[in-house]
């Protein structure tokens, strides 16, 4: 007993003697590498580092404030301030959670990677009980380049996206891809949405220093979701980032075409990409007399006279069979209206006399097995400004009314024969996409269309016309042709959507094409855009030849 006495006493002293074990302390930071060696660090601040090697490529933090101020809309009254608590929990290797404090939201980020990927979800819940924050931007990462960054990053002073609003974010006209993508001589950033659904979302890559602007290496990532947080409510805003030393473009993009394709439809028309002719019937208000009361050109574009209409239809439907066309598209087909106007939007209501003629052009169209197009203007409808004249003032493309008195319009022109539609001042809006996603539901695959401005969030739903210039010298030694839509654009656009149409017509020269230079129709061609031909009058001869290169009888692109 006096043994067992002795032996347990000793065993306490050793224990007593032992170093203390301290309980294990919460992880403070998540660090994870990317199978090319990208490091990236979340703390309580959130995404604070990114590093290749031994460089710092990104810094800072990521937070979300209120974007109200930047567009000036709301009340304002939703205040998020500076952060006043914060903290990280790991819950494995490669996912963190991070709670921001901020006077009237509360952010709760998980941050979770995958490969080259990092998704973050970001709930916001606003404690404000009768406001709502109408839109939300993340921030606080600046990233240093090694040189001046190449990729699509849009950038713009603040104080432009004030004075114009939320009309910028994309789908726009200024942000008409909605991915971003940066890179310099070691590592890629791709940015993209992430589950918004159909929403305006703004990347911005801000110059840290406005003074040297191009010439400085820093720029400060800025991401805008214009979706509201209600009073008393919670929204998940989510973006994603592609982290990596491969550097091409489109595995940089891959997380955007995923976003793209889950958020937008499929291809929804059927594409027909051999050459159209164009041509404008109406002339000008000074043409308007006695003897051609709907001041259209003379000759062959009298679509107002029974010989007029046959002139027209033997120059067109010969040009077009000889050399493999598949149609044509009229740009005011209802004259020059005294009210002006100019391409008018109640472009269905015909004179009487090209009322008696339509008939007519459209049978020798069908018999000749051709496609016949007008142009339209889906945005916009006339309206009386005075006793002589009209205004012409956007529609609502969330009022029923105003979609069913389009369509109307369209159905109405089908009715009569046309499967070709231009799109004027069309194609690069918000409302320009809810707007085609609801005609192109109407009608249908088989009725082509052509916006004469783009977003990629449009093609889905319609073609692009695009005007083309031969930029050359005096002398014709040199020159190159110039898509005004922007063959990159356009390459993004057809990567998006797969069998997405383009159509292009030669608008101006300038300088002198030199002898033996590509053919305009030839270069087209062979970056996927098709041929518009004022006039049906091709540059070349053998259009029908140029066209067999790269084109099946049916109109498809040959495999290469």
């Amino acid at each position: 007993m006096r043994y067992m006495i002795v032996s347990i006493f000793a065993i306490l002293v050793l224990l007593c003697s032992m170093p203390r074990l301290h309980a294990q302390q919460p992880a403070t930071s998540l660090t994870f590498r990317t199978p090319d060696g990208v490091q990236c660090v979340i703390t309580a601040d959130g995404l604070s580092s990114i590093r290749v090697g031994n460089r710092e490529v990104a810094k800072g933090g990521w937070h979300c404030g209120s974007a109200e101020w930047y567009f000036k809309i709301g009340t304002g009254k939703v205040q998020t301030g500076k952060i006043t608590e914060k903290t990280i929990t790991v819950l494995n290797p490669t996912h963190a959670r991070v709670r921001h404090v901020q006077q009237d939201i509360v952010t709760t980020y998980d941050y979770t990677f995958d490969g080259n990927d990092l998704t973050i979800a970001a709930r916001v819940e606003n404690s404000n009980d009768s406001d709502e924050m109408l839109a939300a931007q993340f921030s606080g990462l600046a990233f240093t380049f090694t040189q001046p960054p190449t990729g699509i990053m849009p950038v713009q002073h603040y104080t432009y996206f004030r004075f114009h609003g939320i009309g910028l974010c994309h789908p726009s006209h200024w942000q008409p891809i909605g991915g971003s993508y940066a890179t310099d001589d070691g590592i890629g950033i791709g940015f993209s949405p992430w589950k918004t659904g159909l929403a305006r979302t703004l990347i911005i890559w801000d110059y840290a220093d406005w003074v040297k602007q191009e010439k400085g290496l820093v720029r400060n990532l800025a991401y805008t979701v214009v979706s509201s947080v209600p009073p008393l409510g919670a929204r998940t805003y989510w973006m994603k980032m592609r982290l990596s030393t491969n550097k091409d473009w489109k595995f940089l993009l891959a997380p955007y075409k995923e976003y793209f394709q889950a958020t937008y439809a499929p291809l929804q028309y059927h594409s027909d990409y051999r050459w159209i002719a164009t041509t404008y019937a109406n002339k000008s208000q000074q043409a308007i007399s006695a003897t051609n009361p709907y001041g259209f050109h003379e000759g062959a574009m009298r679509l107002d006279l029974p010989e007029g209409v046959k002139a027209f239809c033997d120059h067109y439907i010969t040009a077009l069979q000889q050399s493999n066309g598949q149609g044509m598209l009229i740009w005011g087909q209802g004259g020059d209206d005294p009210r002006g106007g100019m391409y008018r939007p109640d472009f269905d209501i015909l004179p009487p006399e090209v009322e008696a003629q339509w008939p007519t052009l459209a049978q020798r169209f069908k018999d000749a097995n051709l496609h016949l197009g007008v142009a339209t203007r889906p945005r916009h409808m006339a309206v009386r400004a005075n006793w002589k004249s009209d205004q012409i003032i956007d529609i609502n493309p969330n009022d029923p009314g105003h979609r069913d008195m389009l369509w109307h319009r369209f159905k109405n022109m089908i009715d009569k024969g046309c499967t070709i539609f231009y799109l004027d001042s069309f194609g690069d809006s918000f409302e320009d996409v809810e707007l085609m996603q609801y005609l192109r539901k109407q009608m249908g695959p088989d009725i082509q269309t052509f916006c004469e401005h783009q977003c990629d969030a449009v093609m889905p739903y319609s073609g692009g016309y695009s005007e083309s210039t031969f930029s050359g010298d005096k002398e014709g030694k040199s020159g190159k042709y110039v898509l005004w839509s922007g063959l990159t654009n356009w390459e993004v656009y057809r990567w998006l959507v797969p069998g997405s149409q383009m159509a292009t017509r030669l608008f101006q020269v300038q300088g002198k094409i030199p002898d033996g230079f590509e053919p305009m129709e030839h270069f087209f061609l062979s970056k996927g855009v098709q041929a518009l031909l004022p006039n049906a009058n091709p540059t070349v001869k053998n259009l029908k030849e140029i066209e067999a290169e790269f084109l099946d009888e049916k109109g498809q692109w040959k495999a290469k």
